[in-house]
């Protein structure tokens, strides 16, 4: 069996070339094959390979890095290689303990970075005791790789306790800035640390941290803030790092940081004290340089910005704050850069002044701001970015969905003229399921044919603003509509649905005549409002598309998109792959109609009784 990186395959082929951070890997060739349809079933090893791979595994425990070269019908691919073993113990995260669930028992959780054309290979490994997990590349397309997507329901079933699968997928993205975390139905208990960044370097980037790296979060200079509130179990203001003071050091320069909202409920406002922002890419995809004072980053967003420091003294030390915005937020999540001229000073150690201080959020300008007819803010929204390159448009075919909640806390989705559902993950995932059945009375499931620009007019009755999240692809923000006031939701948290004349300035068919759009995969639909999106379906697969906060997607704000009635053959899948059991199937679904008469008597499916309850 391999050891705990990965240095040999089950079909054991060895993964040589082990080299510390300041050296290059030796080209050692090992045999390939089809990555997507490789076995990976247990076999024996031969004397011989048995020496080698105790001598790999005392080497590369050492060091904690592995590469592994393949090779093709005529070219040689590298394959970046990890190992994950989530664990679950007691463990003080700020002044208290909690039950915590970690990667290689580390808090924050390992970046992971690799340059784009290698095959990125992550062996997890589920150490915790009764609960069950997947693991999701957030924002990657993952072409030909659909079945890795990581999604309970959708493209597999769960990893049991003391299972391992390996995700295993050729990078083909835009290099950028993505991250990982778990996906599956049933929470964790405790704090979920199993999360960490994804950061795809271009092809022929060097210097990138290895895995097994100490500064695998400050390198070069390159910065990323992993922002985590470590909902619902945790009661603090929310971590960066996995801390919650942490540092960032720096020398005079341009900096680039890599700002990712990696938690499951909250929204922030990002500043810098004293720095203006300049913003060149999100979610993955460069921009236009843009300026802005302070950045709105929700649930699964990724924002690029470059800093310059340029100090006059020794040493400076400066606040970066994490806002939150909701009302219930009522601390900052604050961490210190530590700025220097040169190597040759230290860095200071005490806490910069100021600490209550800040930007005035009634006079900066916010970029991704969702109420922009407030006039106290200067209030920027996400479709003043511009792509660096707009993706191609194809013939065109558009699509209308409602978003509602009932007072019970129960939402549900609405694809065009159907009722209101309550989104259920199936027993077994979709993506083996003919597509005559995939119409489920919980699946909600959009289809659409390949080669299309697919544009969905979304509209939101309910009183949360909700940051969607559309699994393989980017689309076009191209228009955002908002309510006229924030408090036009009812007691009942329903709010009026916004007409499309009154959502949009100019007419859909105009919008997707004359504006192309930033490119995003998780965007925010503002409360009581709208927003018009368009993406390609040129890559054929089911498709999750989603309100990344946690709560709303498991209570209902969650669709899927059956793009080309792509179906996978239990014959293409990896010899490991999570099988679900007969006798451990969920139970059917529980199913019940229901009106309700403060929404007008709209006639809803719901998939969990209570949702129906007039509480």
């Amino acid at each position: 069996m391999p050891n705990e990186n990965g240095s040999v395959r089950d079909d054991g082929s060895i993964k040589e070339g082990i080299h510390k951070d300041n050296e290059s890997p030796s080209e050692t060739l090992v045999p390939s094959s089809n990555i997507k349809e490789r076995p990976r079933t247990k076999r024996g090893f031969i004397l011989g390979a048995g020496l080698v791979f105790l001598v790999i595994s005392l080497v590369s425990i050492t060091v904690g890095c592995v590469y592994l070269y393949k090779t093709s019908s005529s070219t040689k691919t590298k394959t970046k290689s990890y190992s994950f073993l989530t664990e679950q113990s007691s463990r003080e995260v700020g002044s208290k303990s909690y039950i915590v669930n970690t990667i290689n028992g580390k808090i924050p959780a390992p970046p992971i970075h690799v340059r784009k054309g290698e095959v990125l290979s992550v062996k997890v490994t589920n150490g915790i005791a009764e609960s069950e997990l997947t693991l999701h590349w957030h924002g990657l397309h993952l072409k030909g790789f659909q079945v890795y997507d990581g999604v309970e329901g959708i493209t597999q079933c769960v990893i049991k306790p003391d299972n391992s699968y390996v995700y295993e997928y050729t990078v083909n993205e835009q290099p950028g800035s993505y991250w990982y975390h778990t996906h599956n139905q049933e929470g964790l208990l405790g704090l979920d640390f199993i999360r960490g960044p994804l950061i795809i370097h271009e092809p022929d980037a060097v210097d990138i941290p290895l895995p097994g790296s100490e500064d695998a979060y400050q390198y070069g200079r390159e910065r990323i803030l992993f922002y985590q509130d470590l909902w619902p179990h945790y009661k603090g203001p929310g971590l960066l790092n996995g801390e919650q003071l942490h540092e960032i050091k720096v020398e005079n320069g341009e900096y680039r940081f890599r700002i990712i909202n990696g938690g499951d409920k909250y929204a922030y406002f990002f500043t810098i004290d004293g720095h203006e922002l300049t913003v060149v890419a999100t979610d993955g995809y460069p921009v236009e340089p843009y300026k802005t004072d302070v950045i709105h980053i929700h649930s699964g967003e990724r924002f690029d910005i470059l800093i310059n420091f340029d100090i006059s003294t020794p040493t400076e030390s400066l606040w970066v704050r994490a806002k939150g915005v909701a009302s219930s937020q009522k601390e900052d999540i604050l961490s210190v850069i530590r700025v220097r001229k040169d190597s040759s000073v230290p860095f200071e150690t005490e806490l910069p002044p100021g600490k209550d201080g800040g930007i005035d959020l009634k006079t900066a300008k916010i970029l991704n701001c969702l109420h922009i007819e407030k006039p106290e803010h200067d209030c920027h929204g996400i479709t003043e970015l511009v792509p660096a390159e707009p993706q191609p448009l194809l013939e065109s075919e558009v699509h209308f969905v409602e978003v509602f909640v009932l007072g019970t806390g129960a939402m549900f989705m609405k694809i065009a003229e159907r009722k209101f559902t309550q989104f259920y993950l199936p027993n077994i995932p979709a993506l083996f399921t003919p597509p005559v059945d995939r119409e489920r009375k919980h699946a909600n499931m959009l289809s659409v044919s390949t080669n299309k620009s697919v544009t969905i007019v979304l509209r939101n009755q309910g009183w949360s603003d909700h940051p969607m999240h559309l699994h393989g692809h980017h689309y076009e923000v191209l228009a955002l509509g908002t309510k006229k006031a924030p408090d036009i939701c009812d007691e009942n948290y329903i709010c009026p649905l916004l007409t499309l004349e009154e959502a949009f300035s100019e007419p859909i068919a105009d919008i997707l005549a004359t504006r192309r759009g930033v490119l995003k995969d998780s965007a925010i639909l503002p409360s009581g409002g709208a927003m018009i999106l368009r993406f390609n379906t040129d890559n054929p697969g089911i498709w999750l598309f989603h309100c990344h906060v946690k709560a709303h997607m498991l209570e209902g704000v969650t669709m899927a998109v059956n793009e080309g009635d792509y179906m996978l053959s239990h014959d293409k899948t990896p010899g490991d792959y999570p099988v679900c059991e007969k006798s451990e199937k969920k139970k059917e679904e529980e199913t019940c109609i229901c009106s309700d008469v403060r929404s007008g008597n709209v006639e809803m499916v719901c998939a969990r009784p209570w949702g129906c309850r007039d509480d």
